[in-house]
């Protein structure tokens, strides 16, 4: 019986397991949300680029101050979407599904691509 399990990726599994139960984890509140938030990943997965660095669909938000370059990954716009409207208590739909869509932008952001936590980076000098 150990040698089933020793011939189970366990990097594909563990890495798969998050996306996998993304739709199903939020269906045992409630189906809408559920399915927002699977709406929102795969549209998020349809406009941003296919892997870490590749252009997407929509440009992404990004600006150097000084010596530093600023990227507004999607994930952390609509992130910051999700918290101030949730502190406003404001939505555009039923709760579940507003909160849910934006939600699901979320997740895929950062279930999808490596560079997700960094958004402050320190740019090389460049010798002339």
């Amino acid at each position: 019986m150990t040698n089933i399990f020793r011939k189970i990726p366990r990097r594909g599994i563990a890495q798969a397991l998050p996306r996998a139960s993304l739709g199903i984890a939020p269906m045992l509140l409630s189906v809408e949300l559920g399915l927002s938030v699977m709406a929102g990943y795969f549209a998020a997965r349809f406009f941003a680029g296919a892997k870490t660095g590749d252009r997407g669909r929509l440009p992404s938000l990004v600006f150097d101050i000084k010596e530093y370059r600023v990227h507004l990954h999607h994930w952390f716009v609509f992130l910051i979407i999700l918290v101030a409207t949730a502190v406003a208590n404001f939505f555009l739909a039923e709760p579940a599904v507003f909160y849910g869509f934006l939600g699901g932008v979320v997740a895929q952001g950062v279930l999808h691509y490596e560079d997700w936590p960094r958004i402050v980076t320190k740019q090389k000098k460049h010798s002339c």
